[in-house]
């Protein structure tokens, strides 16, 4: 059986990068081995899910490297608030020939998260 376990960030900026996924998604920073090169573990349900490893890099991540990682939400109203709290571009869109709709979130150096949820019906 196969099943997705993290997804790795590529990041200039630590601090920066940390608050947005914290704001957006609601991870929180966890043990982390101690690798020979910096970074950090953002965590779901005790589940290390997003990997912070630090970078040195110009500019922001062009398009077409890394577009972008989604989320299925339980809760999409209190995910809603903080989205709109964070103040960063997002935009809404339904699926096409389903009950799901998606909010893509847009973050500091060019990350794109995208949150799915159930559509009321």
């Amino acid at each position: 059986m196969l099943r997705l376990d993290h997804v790795t960030i590529d990041t200039r900026n630590a601090p920066v990068m940390m608050g947005f996924l914290e704001s957006i998604l609601g991870v929180k920073e966890g043990y982390r081995p101690p690798f020979s090169t910096p970074g950090h573990w953002l965590y779901l349900d005790d589940q290390p899910v997003i990997h912070l490893s630090l970078t040195e890099r110009e500019g922001d991540f062009p398009p077409g490297i890394f577009n972008h990682v989604a989320f299925s939400l339980f809760e999409f109203e209190p995910a809603l608030a903080r989205i709109k709290a964070s103040g960063y571009r997002h935009e809404y869109y339904d699926i096409p020939e389903t009950d799901l709709g998606q909010v893509f979130v847009y973050g500091p150096e060019g990350v794109k998260i995208e949150l799915q949820y159930k559509r009321p019906i």
